[in-house]
Parts: structure tokens; C-alpha cells; sequence
């Protein structure tokens, strides 16, 4: 908890978060999570409700949360693109391991101009665009022990950018795994 004020008497704001420590590593082709192997049973999950579309509620989180552990669920891919920070917060605190996925996938925009499939994603002018998208994500997402892998995006070719998330991304937190959906790419 952090609290600061203009005098002793006075709070002026307060703030506090839950946090967690973890490694992670591959040792032997073998997942390990605090030294212990791990077998992923996992989900793709997409941010949606079926009675109110995107605008997902706690309540659905948590039933999909009970519906994931019912079936020995372990670990939820957040397919493809960041879900609410509520969703890692109850992740943290139910024990779902998560692979959080940045918001870039690009497969059907090379089918109808008949572009190679890593066309955007090795387009200089583009690059910006496809870190961004991962910065933003990692450095809000960094503090939740749940999440054990970063995900460069799904199905969006493979090539300079993805190479430059990758580098940014091990630099910034090596503590996590990094995986790409590349959907053939």
C-alpha cells in the first residue's frame, strides 16, 4: 500500500495491488513453475459473454474461472488480445496460470491483396505498431504472478516485428516465457 499526503493528518490518495513472486523456466523440455514441473491442461479463452457480448462482468469471469477448475483446468490462454485486469486479478487469486497474448493479428488482410502472409509484420513502417501493442500489454500486466508466458499475438506472419517484440520483451522481463500463435505464419 502506498498513501501519500500534503501532511501527516491529510491522506491525499491511496493505492495497493496484489502481487506474487514465481520463476519460470524450461529445464530438460520440461515446464517448471517455482522448481516444480508443471503440466499445462489449458483453455483459449475469449473475452465475451453470452448474454451481454464484450462487456464481460465479474460474475461471468468467475463462473468461467469455476467452469475452468470443475473440468481440471489449470492455465487460460487469453485469446487474442488482453483481457480486463479484473480477469488477471481473479487469475492471481484462483490459481490459473494464463498466457497473456497481445492485440495483433493481421491473417486476413494478406488474403484479399494476394500479399505474402508476413507482409505487414516485415513492413518497417509497421513495426511501431506491433511494439507498442506489447509494451502496453507487459508493462500493465507485469505484476500478476499468474501470467507465466507472454504471447506475441496470433496469426499475423512472422518476421521483423515479431523479432523486435521478442527482443523488447526478454529485455524488459526475462522472468517469463514468450511464445507466438503463428497460425502457420
Amino acid at each position: 500500500t502506498l498513501a501519500s499526503s500534503a501532511d501527516l493528518d491529510q491522506i491525499l490518495d491511496c493505492e495497493s495491488t496484489r502481487f506474487g513472486f514465481r520463476t519460470v523456466r524450461v529445464v530438460d523440455r520440461r515446464l517448471e513453475v517455482n522448481g516444480r514441473a508443471v503440466m499445462i491442461a489449458g483453455v483459449n479463452r475469449h473475452e465475451h459473454c453470452p448474454q451481454r457480448g464484450k462487456a464481460v462482468s465479474e460474475q461471468s469471469m468467475l463462473q468461467d474461472i469455476a467452469l475452468m477448475k470443475q473440468h481440471n483446468f489449470n492455465a487460460v490462454r487469453a485469446s487474442h488480445y488482453p483481457n480486463c485486469p479484473r480477469w488477471y486479478e481473479l487469475c492471481d487469486y484462483f490459481g490459473l496460470y494464463v498466457v497473456d497474448e497481445a492485440n495483433i493479428e493481421t491473417h486476413g488482410f494478406h488474403n484479399p491483396c494476394n500479399w505474402p502472409y508476413s507482409y505487414l509484420c516485415n513492413k518497417k513502417e509497421w513495426q511501431a505498431a506491433f511494439l507498442d501493442r506489447m509494451v502496453r500489454m507487459v508493462e500493465r500486466d507485469k505484476n500478476h504472478p499468474s501470467i507465466i508466458i507472454w504471447s506475441l499475438g496470433n496469426e499475423a506472419g512472422c518476421g521483423r516485428a515479431q523479432r523486435a517484440m521478442y527482443d523488447w520483451t526478454k529485455t524488459r522481463d526475462p522472468s517469463r516465457l514468450i511464445q507466438y500463435e503463428g497460425g502457420g505464419g
